[in-house]
């Protein structure tokens, strides 16, 4: 836990803005499906044109976040996250005044480049201004609003839809963004890092692959035609063989492939890309399942997935004498392993009782204790003037490998539909099945760890 009086003013205000801000963004990211009904209605059109401002928030953030990092070396971590706050704030508001489709979906994608810049530079902050060794109690602090997003943004959302109006999940952001970017202007320093020309040319391809990849993985599970499949595939390919091809001649390198020579980075690469791909497959699958296969009502539902959050709480009171007592790679392993156990007696939930909560609770606790410490532990062995490149290729990733879950968990439910029915229980157990087995491979990079690893961060 953190000690507060070992801390600096500067340094508590770091914590609670970079908390806070992934907490904004968290919640943003997952709060305007709840909404979508309302929002039709209002705004005259079907409720499926609204999958439009959802995937250009979603492309947006995978565009621009690869910039994050030169941006915020360039020109200093405050005035980047300022810009980050006001631009977030602003196109919060211009959201929520959206009178037509068009409007909030080009507000929602200037939104999402503020959203691009907000929690990677907000991490960037986190490395700047605390030392390794405080890099895990920090972390486990700030990492509670993120994870607690998208539990909360669905209540969030539902309360101020059912008082208000869907306008104010956007207005909420308001008051928030002002407050931090006062917080960010009175107790943020300006860190700076010397760095080589961005290389624009290089950036446009990159670009064009992300935001190609990004909305295949959103919409594939609606792209019928094999044709289109293959031509958006190849358009994907091509696009990184022009970047790789560009790249390869530039002196400044948008992503550091160097980085992957650095064996803890490589491995916690992988393997959080592993949680990841999980992660996204079990909160889209999950909600199907209590609602669909076990005909639970939303609040029933709701409710019992909520639970988790009290999984992610108990991993901050044993997170810590865990590491001591096992390090990192012990606990990792053993995480990893409860989660594929609380991932596969998901199938023997059949109504919300004491066993049902139970699992949601060690799923929970399971998974905070891997994202957190993979987290971490990337940083480990690199050095101060690479933080910038790790936090953007991490961060750029780690939306994309979510988005491959959520496709992976549709693909095998329409698979399996086709064999067992639609939305059959057996169709969901053979799928939590297959989560379970992805989650297992996880062990692999986890083995091939030391024991050594991560011990110049306790």
């Amino acid at each position: 836990m953190l000690q507060l009086s070992n801390y600096s003013t500067k340094q508590l205000f770091a914590v609670i803005i970079i908390g806070t801000m992934m907490m904004m963004e968290s919640i943003d990211t997952n709060i305007l499906n709840v909404a979508i009904p309302a929002m039709a209605q209002s705004l005259g059109i079907p409720s499926l044109s609204l999958k439009l401002p959802i995937t250009s928030y979603l492309i947006s953030l995978s565009v621009f976040i690869p910039i994050s990092g030169y941006l915020a070396d360039r020109f200093g971590t405050k005035i980047i996250l300022m810009i980050a706050i006001f631009s977030f704030g602003l196109f919060s508001f211009l959201c929520g005044w959206a009178t037509s489709l068009l409007q909030l979906t080009c507000f929602r994608a200037l939104q999402g480049v503020a959203g691009a810049l907000l929690v990677p530079v907000g991490r960037l902050l986190m490395l700047r201004v605390f030392s390794k060794q405080e890099l895990v109690k920090v972390y486990m602090f700030i990492s509670m609003p993120l994870l607690l997003g998208p539990l909360l943004a669905p209540y969030i959302g539902g309360v101020l839809v059912s008082h208000l109006s869907w306008r104010f999940i956007f207005y909420v952001n308001i008051p928030f963004a002002l407050l931090m970017l006062f917080a960010t202007l009175r107790f943020v320093d300006n860190y700076t890092q010397s760095t080589e020309p961005f290389n624009w040319l290089s950036f446009i391809p990159l670009a064009l692959f992300l935001a190609i990849t990004a909305y295949w993985l959103d919409t594939t599970s609606e792209i019928t035609s094999s044709i289109n499949q293959l031509l958006i595939l190849m358009l994907i390919i091509i696009s990184f063989v022009i970047y790789l091809f560009i790249e390869r001649k530039s002196t400044y390198q948008i992503i550091h492939f160097k980085l992957f020579k650095i064996r803890t980075y490589r491995l916690c690469f992988f393997s959080n890309a592993l949680s990841r791909i999980t992660l996204g497959a079990r909160a889209f699958i999950i909600v199907l399942y209590l609602q669909l296969a076990l005909a639970m009502s939303p609040t029933e539902s709701g409710l019992l997935i909520s639970s988790m959050a009290i999984g992610y709480l108990f991993s901050r009171i044993f997170i810590a004498r865990y590491l001591k007592k096992f390090g990192f790679k012990r606990t990792l392993l053993w995480s990893n392993f409860g989660t594929c156990v609380a991932t596969m007696l998901l199938c023997f939930i059949e109504q919300a009782n004491v066993f049902a909560w139970s699992v949601m609770i060690a799923l929970g606790f399971f998974s905070a204790i891997i994202l957190l410490l993979l987290n971490v532990l990337c940083f480990s062995d690199i050095k101060n003037e690479k933080y910038a490149a790790a936090t953007s290729l991490n961060s750029t990733t780690q939306q994309l490998f979510v988005s491959l879950g959520i496709s992976i968990a549709a693909w095998s439910m329409h698979l399996f539909n086709d064999s067992f029915g639609a939305f059959s229980i057996t169709s969901f157990h053979i799928t939590f099945i297959c989560i379970a087995v992805i989650s297992l491979i996880g062990q692999i990079p986890f083995l091939k760890l030391q024991n050594s690893d991560g011990n110049n961060l306790l």
